[in-house]
Formats: structure tokens, sequence, C-alpha cells
């Protein structure tokens, strides 16, 4: 499994909202081209320019909060293959963060990224946070994936292995692939 695939696809407002922006744009610029300036009402013409600026800086803005979240990402799970887990935990919190600010919460890769961080946590000895945080992630899980969901399942064996205060903390070969 791709650990960096996010499934799942953009709201189909936004992509009609973006692709009505774009047809205008285009639109004002085949009629200038078409009929020239002077056939074009200059309103239509500023409309069309500040919707490409408008999208412009959109796509310049995603593209970079994008390449952010990669970047965070790739080096969180470098950290945890290097078994480097406080570095790790650091990267998947502001990871985490991000997520739930972007998709929300309930995301089904926010909650993926949220139950790494609790097995993270987990080895970094933090036992009683990790199992809080996900005992929440499995609630959510539920509600939102089902029971049968792979995630889900993952996240409850995950539990169930350290339910036991004593029991040794798997190992993140176990978890991790």
């Amino acid at each position: 499994m791709n650990r960096f695939r996010r499934p799942g696809s953009a709201p189909p407002a936004f992509v009609i909202g973006v692709a009505a922006a774009v047809l205008y744009t285009a639109g004002v610029g085949i009629a200038v081209l078409v009929g020239g300036v002077d056939a074009t009402p200059e309103w239509i013409r500023d409309t069309a320019f500040w919707l490409a600026v408008a999208l412009g800086l959109t796509l310049v803005g995603a593209t970079a909060e994008w390449a952010t979240n990669f970047w965070v990402m790739k080096r969180a799970c470098r950290t945890i293959d290097a078994h480097r887990f406080r570095d790790a935990s650091i990267d998947l919190q502001v990871y985490v963060e991000e997520l739930e600010k972007m998709a929300g919460p309930n995301d089904p890769l926010t909650l993926r990224w949220t139950s790494t961080l609790a097995h993270v946590l987990l080895h970094r000895g933090q036992r009683m946070r990790a199992m809080a945080l996900l005992a929440l992630v499995i609630d959510d899980q539920l509600s939102v994936l089902g029971p049968n969901h792979p995630d889900t399942r993952r996240s409850l064996r995950l539990l169930e292995h350290h339910v036991d205060i004593t029991a040794p903390i798997a190992p993140v070969e176990a978890w991790w692939r």
C-alpha cells in the first residue's frame, strides 16, 4: 500500500466553480482575440483579469501548501523508518494539524495519520496520551469508515495489543508496512 496516496476527490461544487471561472476567463480571452479589445466591454475584461489573478494566486498557494505538507510527511516517514520517534512525533503532529485544517478531523487520511501518531507516541513512552488519542481515532473511524475498514481494524488491533500497560510495544515493522 502506498502511504503517500490520498483517496478521495475535491467537492463537486468547488470543481464546478473553478471550471466556470476558467471557462469564463478563457471565453473573454477568445472574445478579445476574435473581436478585439474595443469590442469587449471593459467590465468583462476586468472581471476576467481578476478571476485569472485569483485563480493563479490560489494555485500558487495550494501548490506551496501541498509541497510543504508532502515534505513534512516524507520527513516523518524517514524518521519513523530510522526509529527516531521523538522527531517523528513532532513532524506527525504538525502534519496531522495541517490535515485537520485542510480536510477536517474526520477525513480518512487525517484519521490514518493520527493513528500513526498515536503509535509513535507509544514508542516515545507516552502511553496514556497515545491510548487517549487512539481511542478518539477509533471512535471516529468506526463512525466514518465502519468496523470492517482496514484502517479501523488496524487501530483496533493496536489498541488491543496495548491495553495491558506491562506489555511490550509492538515493533514498528509490525504496523508501518
